[in-house]
């Protein structure tokens, strides 16, 4: 018996909420508490039309509604209330939009600053007013990937403010200003440079992998240079990013074609797989070493059957023997057989600087490919465009965030039978 109100003193505890402009709130914290009830009571009592609830300590640490069991009794915590009219009321008080500096699949970016410490921003608006069916989870889901992530190279999250009525996500991010990889993958870049920026790449979709995270949308477009006065990169626009083994809705596959792997498009998997950022990421690597991307054609049914086919060359240019090994352990049509991003960091291309040579080949591009489906290369195209090394995904098929849908595919496949 003593036992038991032991336990219960130790586990109903009486602790202080506080918010500005209303008087303190004494809150009995059960070991069933959820933020919904401490959201009650502050409606009640404040008779505030609460939406979101975030909760902190005196230091500052934010308090998790599963930290909600170990606070202690007489806690003091304050509390952030989040509606419609505050949240557009707090980003008006605390940020200038300057300009418009870009529009994506799912929404615009505009550069802006804080007008207390002058930082420089991007506020990314996602709206989805006109899509009924789109829940406001769904439209938040970037913002929550984001929040778990820590990385050196990718795109830092500073805040986000939902306005449920207009069914919109705001979200303060780091402002990047060297602009894309895109940019730097030409004939002039160095194999030496290609791996100082793969390196990065490899890195940041490892450290998202061991957290479950597929970005979904690896493309040279979206990684950026954190600055024009040095090489470091981010990772941005996790816009369709998806935790691995999350049902792959076929009919609507969002990503760009030239960076999409075979299993995605012949529909052959059921959910996401890591196998996907792999693809995108050897895409990404052969884009910034040759200067154009592996699979582009000159029409889109051309750039599918390349991609399913696993058709791609390897132009003449002085290169390492183990750049050509890593890139058939990542071009694989079977994900399965596929390498995977650990295999990738510890490859031997990553290593000390690989031994260049060139390839004796006169003038042919010799053809990689390690699946036995794999067809032989058409002849050598001699343009001027190979020669230059210029990237081929600037020839845009379809705007930047292409969907690839399933009417698509049957018409190519039955095209091609």
């Amino acid at each position: 018996m003593n036992t038991t109100k032991f336990t219960l003193q130790n586990y109903v505890r009486s602790c202080i909420l506080k918010s500005k402009n209303q008087n303190p709130i004494r809150l009995m914290l059960y070991p069933n508490t959820k933020f919904i009830d401490i959201i009650k009571l502050i409606q009640i009592v404040w008779r505030q039309n609460v939406q979101q609830l975030r909760l902190f300590l005196i230091d500052g640490t934010e308090i998790e509604e599963q930290d909600l069991i170990n606070i202690k009794q007489g806690t003091i915590m304050f509390t952030q209330l989040k509606n419609d009219e505050n949240e557009l009321t707090n980003l008006k008080l605390d940020y200038d939009i300057i300009k418009r500096v870009g529009e994506g699949g799912q929404g615009v970016v505009f550069l802006g600053k804080h007008k207390g410490t002058k930082q420089l921003v991007a506020i990314k608006k996602i709206n989805a007013s006109n899509q009924q069916d789109q829940a406001l989870e769904t439209l938040e889901q970037e913002s929550l990937i984001l929040k778990q992530l820590d990385h050196q190279n990718i795109v830092k999250l500073y805040e986000k403010f939902v306005c449920s009525k207009q069914k919109e996500v705001i979200m303060i991010l780091e402002y990047l200003y060297g602009g894309s990889l895109l940019t730097q993958a030409n004939s002039k870049l160095t194999e030496i440079e290609a791996k100082h920026f793969s390196h990065q790449l490899v890195d940041a979709i490892s450290y998202c992998h061991q957290k479950n995270i597929i970005h979904c949308d690896l493309k040279l477009e979206n990684i950026m240079l954190s600055s024009l006065s040095n090489k470091k990169i981010k990772i941005i626009d996790f816009g369709v990013s998806n935790y691995a083994g999350q049902p792959l809705v076929k009919e609507n596959v969002l990503g760009t074609l030239s960076y999409l792997a075979p299993e995605v498009l012949s529909n052959s998997i059921k959910y996401i797989q890591p196998g996907q950022d792999i693809w995108a990421v050897g895409c990404i690597i052969y884009g910034l070493v040759f200067g154009k991307l592996p699979f582009d054609g000159n029409s889109t049914s051309e750039t599918y059957r390349n991609i399913l086919q696993c058709n791609y060359q390897i132009p003449k240019k002085c290169v390492s023997k183990d750049i050509i090994n890593l890139l058939s352990l990542i071009f694989v049509v079977n994900p399965k057989d596929r390498a995977n991003i650990y295999d990738i960091q510890s490859h031997n291309w990553f290593k000390e600087q690989s031994k260049i040579f060139k390839l004796n080949i006169n003038g042919v591009n010799l053809r990689i490919g390690r699946s036995s489906s794999v067809v032989k290369m058409q002849s050598l195209r001699k343009s001027n465009d190979e020669d230059q090394g210029q990237v081929m995904s600037q020839r845009k098929i379809g705007c930047s965030r292409r969907s690839v849908t399933r009417l698509d595919k049957v018409s190519f496949l039955v095209k091609n039978k």
